[in-house]
């Protein structure tokens, strides 16, 4: 099975255990893993990685909260997204029509109608800023990160060129690599470089091609393998955000120094490796962020609004 099968099968699980963690309920790891077809030890570590996960803002109360005791599990918190409505966006609604049309159901059918009755529904501006703080799934680099995540699971050596941006060389390189991590918008994989012979990071967004080359490594426990760029040297974007604007904390803009003017108004100077990254954040304030400098910057958040919007 491929690194890529192993992740679906994973969230599958994590996915099909979710309406079974009601708070309040203890429940045995067995029952749990014959009805999602895995094993105790799957079971559990799908549930380790639950407790992990929840919805905005992501404080305590948001999270999942179990405790795994043995073989069985105790749910403390409840799944939070459980307890809302879904809600569907107009463009997720029509894919939903079209598969059913497609599957038989009739334009009259009660679910298609109310279906249809999303799909048509106004703009909602909440939609609107997650749909512009998403990534962009087309993405050159989305390629590259595939053929990293499973070499990265698989343990295998990875031929890639790679265009230096100190240098201004392009070389061809083998890496053994060992973690990929984003920072302020720009994707890097931290490697072993048999060239170098030595730990290197590397920006995938300069990666021209990754092969894997079939030869396995055995990843080494003393190696450190966080990726964290330093801000020193990166551009600076000016931006001015309102005082009841989101995301202006400093965990949302990383390396940012903030200063607040009479008036209320925070401005922000914020290092950044990807003018993109920059900018579907701003464009997410819907109106209450605005990009002061660079040009690039201002121009990315014109472009992540149109593109947002023709998506809506």
């Amino acid at each position: 099975m491929t690194a890529k099968q192993n992740t679906a099968m994973h969230a599958r699980r994590m996915l099909a255990l979710l309406p079974y963690l009601r708070q309040g309920e203890t429940l045995e790891l067995a029952e749990l893993a014959s009805a999602v077809g895995a094993t105790t030890s799957q079971v559990a570590g799908d549930l380790t990685a639950l407790s992990f996960c929840g919805v905005p803002p992501f404080t305590p109360d948001e999270m999942i909260d179990l405790a795994i005791d043995g073989d069985t599990v105790t749910v403390l918190s409840a799944p939070p997204a459980l307890e809302r409505p879904v809600r569907l966006a107009p463009r997720e609604a029509r894919a939903l029509v079209a598969a059913l049309e497609a599957a038989g159901h009739a334009a009259d059918d009660p679910l298609v109608t109310k279906l249809l009755t999303i799909a048509s529904a106004e703009l909602d501006p909440a939609q609107l800023a997650a749909t512009l703080r998403a990534g962009d799934a087309s993405a050159p680099v989305v390629g590259i990160y595939a053929v990293l995540a499973e070499a990265i699971e698989t343990g295998t050596k990875v031929r890639i060129g790679y265009f230096s941006a100190g240098s201004g060389t392009h070389s061809e390189r083998v890496i053994c690599p060992h973690a990929l991590a984003n920072d302020r918008g720009a994707w890097y994989v931290n490697a072993y470089c048999e060239s170098a012979c030595a730990m290197r990071t590397f920006r995938l967004d300069r990666i021209r091609e990754a092969e894997a080359t079939g030869e396995r490594f055995q990843p080494s426990v003393s190696i450190d393998a966080s990726v964290s760029m330093p801000a020193a040297g990166l551009p600076i974007a000016v931006l001015r955000l309102a005082p009841t604007a989101p995301h202006t904390e400093e965990r949302d803009w990383p390396g940012a120094t903030f200063s607040v003017k009479p008036n209320g108004a925070i401005f922000a100077e914020v290092p950044y490796s990807s003018a993109t990254w920059v900018a579907r954040r701003v464009a997410a304030g819907l109106g209450m962020i605005d990009a002061i400098e660079p040009a690039e910057v201002r121009a990315a958040v014109r472009e992540v609004a149109r593109g947002a919007l023709a998506e809506l």
